[in-house]
């Protein structure tokens, strides 16, 4: 009976060992850069014809850790460059704006300059959930700044429309997608676990560890979603699934590179028209770190 119980001891200890905790591990004054490009193909079926949207962006973005505490990590942000065209096989290109383009001719260019090393402040929990994000209205009033927008009601309607991208619960949305993947409690490979994501891009995401090493580890993710965009005029209901690819590295959480392949289905209704449009969305976004 002793040596019974001494082997389920040992092997106890060996199942906890086995166990790890995926967190984030940052220092104070560390800084690393992340790459974002997202691809969208959209085809709308207006009366039987297709009409089809292919929509880039590109992004490069700067973090620097400013405090880390037991179970939270402030991190500060700023955009380094930004880069997005519309085009359609059948209009031609609808908009081109690059930021490392000095055209002041573009109002386009010139708003998402304005986004250009502004601090925003991300407070994080260790498992990527974002607790806080502030400085989100010093993008917005940039970006109408450098566009030279001073009427009032201009100003008004426009931060609103900026809110939706910009505000601090838009861009808090946005910035878990990179960062929100990691589990609550201690895990081993083949280990699953979920959570969920808000915003305009609702998703339940199922996790699993499917490998793991003292440098780097790899969890995949699938998520049912759903895709909205609801305004006075328009308004887009989509539902979908995702696929997610995450490489890590072990020692502090931060992900090498994360790929997202997503496909979503629903409609569009022109409210002021009375119009439903058929609606399929697919979408390919990475994000890669660059040091």
């Amino acid at each position: 009976m002793k040596v019974y119980a001494f082997l389920l001891v040992f092997l106890s200890s060996l199942t906890i060992s086995a166990q790890k905790m995926l967190q984030y591990e940052l220092k104070v004054d560390q800084t690393f850069k992340v790459e974002q490009q997202a691809k969208q193909h959209i085809t709308q079926d207006i009366r039987g014809v297709d009409q089809i949207i292919d929509n880039n962006l590109k992004s490069t973005m700067q973090f620097k850790v400013v405090n880390v505490a037991q179970d939270l990590i402030t991190l500060e942000m700023v955009f380094t460059h930004m880069k997005m065209t519309m085009s359609s096989p059948s209009l031609g290109e609808l908009l081109s704006a690059d930021t490392s383009i000095d055209d002041d001719t573009d109002i386009t260019s010139k708003m998402f300059r304005g986004t250009l090393n502004i601090p925003v402040t991300m407070v994080m929990e260790r498992t990527g959930k974002i607790r806080s994000i502030s400085g989100g209205e010093k993008l917005i009033a940039s970006m109408l700044k450098v566009a030279n927008i001073t009427d009032a009601a201009t100003i008004e309607a426009n931060t609103a429309q900026f809110e939706k991208q910009f505000g601090g619960e838009a861009l808090s949305n946005s910035f878990e997608q990179m960062t929100y993947f990691l589990p609550a409690k201690p895990v081993q490979v083949d280990d699953s676990w979920k959570n969920t994501y808000n915003g305009d891009l609702e998703s339940k995401n199922a996790w699993t560890l499917t490998s793991y090493n003292e440098d780097t580890y790899k969890v995949s993710g699938v998520a049912e979603t759903t895709m909205s965009n609801i305004d006075e005029n328009v308004m887009m209901v989509l539902t979908g699934t995702q696929e997610t690819t995450i490489n890590a590295h072990s020692k502090t959480g931060l992900f090498k590179d994360i790929t997202v392949e997503g496909s979503y289905t629903g409609d569009t209704q022109v409210l002021a028209a009375n119009m439903t449009i058929p609606t399929k969305i697919t979408s390919t976004i990475t994000y890669k770190l660059l040091n």
